[in-house]
Order: C-alpha cells, then sequence, then structure tokens
C-alpha cells in the first residue's frame, strides 16, 4: 500500500488533495494511506518515524517553510518522491526547492484532471525504480554483468552538463569513442531540458564492465517516443541504445588502443574534443572593462532565466518536429513573459520591445510560423542563443554593457519576421541607432 502526506497549513488545500487523490483510487482501484502535517516540522517528525512514497509540500508555511522540509526529508528518505506545491509567480521558490530534493511541482490551483495525470505518471516511476521481484544488478537492458558501483547524475543547467564532461573525464580512463561521447553527452543535456519543461527531474545513471559503459536516463515516458528517436538520429550516428517503456539506455563500447601515448597526451586529446561553448561576440578586455549589472530584481531574473531556457528547449524540437498549435502556444507564451520582464526595465526596453513585436507577428501568422518551422529553426536557435550569452554576460560574467549585444539580437529578430511577413511588412531601417550586420 502506498503512503502519501499531504503538507499544508491551510485544511482546505488538505481537504481537496486528499479528495483528488480519493477520487483517482476509485477509478483505479488502488489502496493508499493519506496522512497530513501543518508545516514542516510535522512532517519531518512524521518522515522520522515512517517511509512515505510520496509527499505533496506546500512552501509558505509557519515554523518550518516547504523548502527547508525538502531538503531535511531528502536527506532521512531519499527515494521518496516530494512534489511541492506553489503559487503562482514563485519561480524562485520553485527552483530552490527542486535543487532542494522536490522532483516536481504543482501551481495553485490545482487542476483535478491534471493533478491524477501527474500522480499515475509518480505511481508508474515508484513501480518502476523499487520493484522488489527483480533481481537484475544493472540499470541499463544490454547486460547484467555490470560492476557493483553506480553513478547517477543530475542535470539542471549548463553548469551541470560542464561538471558532468569534467566527471566524465576523470572517471573513463580507457580509450573510447570520444566524439560520440561528447555528442552524446550533448544529446543527453538536450533531453534533460525537455523533461524539466515537463516538470521532471532528468537523471543519468552510469554503469560499467570490463566492456562498455552504458548511460540510463528513466522516466523518459514523459516526451514522446517519436520526438526522442527523432533527436537521437539528428544527435548521434552510429548509436547503440534501447528505448524500453520508460527506461532510455546507451552502450559505449571500450576501443583498444594499437598505440601508446603518455596520460598527459591523453588528457589532451580528450579536452580538445569536449564541447566548445558558441562564440558570437567578442571584445578586447585589455580595451574594455567588464563588469556585472544587478539592476533586476532577483524574481524577474529567475523568471527571465526560466523562459530563455524553455525557449531553447522549444526550438531544439523545432527543426525536426512538426509544430501544432500548443507548441506555438508555449513559444508565445516564453515570449510575452520575456518581453514583459525586459520592457519593465530602461536598460532593457529596447529589446523587450522587438520581442513583443516578433510575438504580435507570430500569433497574427501562427500557420506561416507552423509551415515554415523547419526553415526558421536555425534562425530562432540563433536568436535565442544570443539571448542567453547576453543574459549570462551582463548579470553573472561581466559584459562591457548592457546594449552590446543588441545589434546582433535585433538583427536576427528581424530576419525571423521577414520569414512572416512581406518585405515592405518588416523595417529594416536604423531608427533605432543601431548598425546591422
Amino acid at each position: 500500500m502506498k503512503k502519501i502526506l499531504i503538507v499544508d497549513d491551510q485544511s482546505l488545500n488538505q481537504t481537496i488533495l486528499e479528495a483528488y487523490i480519493n477520487q483517482y483510487c476509485e477509478q483505479h482501484n488502488e489502496t493508499m494511506q493519506i496522512k497530513t502535517a501543518n508545516n514542516g516540522i510535522e512532517a519531518l517528525v512524521l518522515c522520522q518515524d515512517e517511509k512515505f512514497d510520496l509527499i505533496f509540500m506546500d512552501i509558505l508555511m509557519p515554523h518550518m517553510n516547504g523548502i527547508e522540509a525538502t531538503k531535511n526529508i531528502s536527506q532521512i528518505q531519499p527515494d521518496t518522491i516530494i512534489v511541492i506545491v506553489s503559487t503562482q509567480g514563485d519561480e524562485e521558490n520553485q527552483i530552490q526547492a527542486l535543487r532542494n530534493g522536490a522532483k516536481d511541482y504543482f501551481i495553485k490551483p490545482i487542476q483535478p484532471d491534471v493533478f491524477k495525470h501527474r500522480l499515475d505518471l509518480y505511481l508508474n516511476i515508484m513501480s518502476s525504480t523499487r520493484d522488489p521481484g527483480s533481481t537484475k544488478r544493472s540499470i541499463n537492458p544490454f547486460t547484467s554483468m555490470v560492476f557493483c558501483f553506480k553513478t547517477t547524475y543530475l542535470i539542471e543547467n549548463e553548469e551541470d552538463l560542464a561538471q558532468l564532461w569534467e566527471s566524465l573525464l576523470g572517471t573513463i580512463k580507457d580509450n573510447v569513442r570520444t566524439n560520440f561521447l561528447s555528442d552524446l553527452i550533448r544529446f543527453m543535456y538536450q533531453l534533460g531540458h525537455a523533461m524539466l519543461s515537463k516538470r521532471v527531474q532528468p537523471q543519468i545513471i552510469m554503469e560499467e564492465n570490463e566492456n562498455a559503459y552504458f548511460f540510463s536516463i528513466p522516466n523518459t515516458n514523459i516526451i514522446p517516443t517519436v520526438k526522442i528517436i527523432k533527436l537521437i538520429e539528428n544527435t548521434l550516428e552510429n548509436a547503440i541504445y534501447k528505448h524500453e517503456l520508460n527506461l532510455l539506455s546507451f552502450q559505449v563500447n571500450k576501443e583498444v588502443v594499437n598505440t601508446i601515448t603518455s596520460p598527459s597526451q591523453q588528457t589532451i586529446s580528450l579536452v580538445q574534443e569536449a564541447p566548445q561553448k558558441p562564440v558570437v561576440v567578442t571584445y578586447k578586455k585589455e580595451t574594455e572593462s567588464l563588469q556585472r549589472f544587478d539592476f533586476m530584481e532577483s524574481e524577474d531574473l529567475t523568471s527571465l532565466e526560466l523562459k530563455l531556457n524553455e525557449l531553447a528547449t522549444q526550438f531544439m524540437w523545432m527543426g525536426s518536429n512538426e509544430l501544432n498549435g500548443d507548441d506555438v502556444d508555449h513559444i508565445v507564451s516564453a515570449f510575452e513573459r520575456t518581453s514583459s520582464i525586459l520592457m519593465m526595465y530602461h536598460e532593457t526596453q529596447t529589446l523587450g520591445v522587438a520581442i513583443y513585436d516578433l510575438t504580435s507577428i507570430i500569433q497574427r501568422d501562427e500557420k506561416v510560423f507552423i509551415s515554415m518551422a523547419s526553415q526558421m529553426s536555425p534562425l530562432c536557435k540563433s536568436f535565442n542563443n544570443d539571448l542567453i550569452i547576453w543574459f549570462k554576460s551582463v548579470f553573472y560574467e561581466g559584459a562591457p554593457s548592457v546594449n552590446y549585444m543588441d545589434a546582433s539580437i535585433i538583427s536576427n529578430i528581424q530576419m525571423v519576421q521577414s520569414f512572416l511577413s512581406p518585405a515592405e511588412d518588416v523595417s529594416l531601417d536604423d531608427d533605432d541607432g543601431f548598425e546591422f550586420f
């Protein structure tokens, strides 16, 4: 019998969630034990005495909030699925909760159909990861003969991708298909972004035996199989993989080296083939002083980062998959939020207005946007990539000015607009004083 804990300081919210769970149980002939707690401390005390399979956790509560409770409970019950129940516009707390062990989150008010669908997903995850009848030592479906240790990576952002690469360089001592390994890491990163957009924490489990390394990604059933296969075909050549139920696994064979090289030579070779970040704008550090800017409120900064990552995921699928109305709605929604944040601040109003104009054109010519998605995909990716580089430089790494990439970004926006509108509708005049290239 599955045990569920509902943590919320509002009794009405407890009652609603409990009612949804009971309705699900009646529809699926399930039996679950449900308990409630009024704050994080009560939840922590309960978790010290008994094991829960699933916890629905509010964030804003007296005595101990949901983020702190999630962190503490994750340490004593690492296998428990903790789902945050949060209010709209609370992105920063949502991110903090995910970083402290939560696996998913809901936005209040919760829709019953969405809740029951996600509850079904959580139960499937529990069944696939905690099957007591399984005696197979390995996670991957290729072989049960693996070394006793396994390594699990959690991927949330580009920093995690860099850490994964460095970790693999330190872990993998044999000569493997290094170029393929680089492409595989990029693939896993892209798939991880797609899973995060579905509010599921991506995991990469690495196993090893004498002949090969194995990389497995669970819970892939939230992404349509056809999209995963297309992404593999577009990203990886001669990949050895299996996609069964909710698990995607890759086999990377170890290869025998005919020539002997020194460890330093091997390291240099691997580092040279590591993923390189694209360079769009260059400048001389000795002639231009760099600075980080802090004019934007922290909640807007967090929300902007989320929307740029969301757009990156949407454009990732855009080139190899047919768009539909829902896909366009997601893109438009992310654009609208991005432009509204940028237009709130004098320093970024120019970019905000340009993105707002692009959003209006996409909404007006949705059918054209859908029909020309594959042709516009490279432009959209380039435009969004410029935005991400601008964001990191201005707010985290240092930039010569807030507007140092405006010309490049707006130029890409106008190129996207030119696909959607007749030439006379797209002004190429330098009204804003920028020099376009």
